[in-house]
């Protein structure tokens, strides 16, 4: 099997996996709607880790910053009997300002919605977003903690890590050891 068939074995592998792990363990650990758990952890899973990172900060912040919005919006709207559809209407625009500047920030354009329109009304808004925003970062986290776990995986089947620390020289040495040597420092 080719190194291209493994890396693309790896994505489905992992995705699959971070997916239903998601699910399952924001199942177990009582979270309400853990389909968001599991949508969380494809939605960060990227072809490259770095990007996968970058993906989960943002989803991270993206995430907190729409419940505080969403929180906002919706405690001053209660005090005027405003209708959902208007609070979601205020709290995703009021997002979008922040996500034109900020574009890793967009998720917290799509946390208003999905926290006002899941949220009942005998609980407070605090414990909806508060639920939603666990499942959606937990399930953020294990998509990224599954990317890690993959590419170590991968690296070692395929020996990806040893060419991109450095290859070695005839006798044994790094790419930073040979820097070091032609600087004049001396080498065990």
């Amino acid at each position: 099997m080719g190194k291209k068939s493994i890396y693309a074995l790896g994505f489905v592998v992992r995705c699959s996996g971070a997916a239903t792990a998601a699910y399952e363990l924001a199942a177990v650990l009582g979270l309400p709607e853990a389909v968001w758990a599991a949508m969380s952890a494809i939605i960060v899973s990227q072809e490259q880790l770095h990007e996968t990172k970058s993906l989960l900060i943002g989803r991270i912040l993206g995430t907190l910053i729409g419940i505080a919005i969403t929180i906002s919006v919706s405690e001053v709207a209660s005090r005027m009997a405003v209708s959902v559809a208007v609070q979601m209407a205020v709290a995703v625009a009021i997002s979008a300002i922040i996500s034109r500047e900020f574009p890793k920030l967009r998720v917290a354009m799509w946390t208003c919605p999905v926290i006002l329109l899941s949220a009942q009304s005998s609980v407070p808004i605090f414990s909806a977003a508060f639920s939603r925003g666990s499942e959606v970062v937990f399930g953020a986290i294990v998509g990224w903690a599954f990317h890690c776990a993959a590419e170590f995986l991968v690296d070692m089947i395929t020996g990806a890590a040893h060419q991109r620390h450095g290859a070695r020289d005839r006798q044994g040495r790094s790419g930073s050891h040979r820097g070091l040597q032609r600087l004049g420092g001396r080498l065990p």
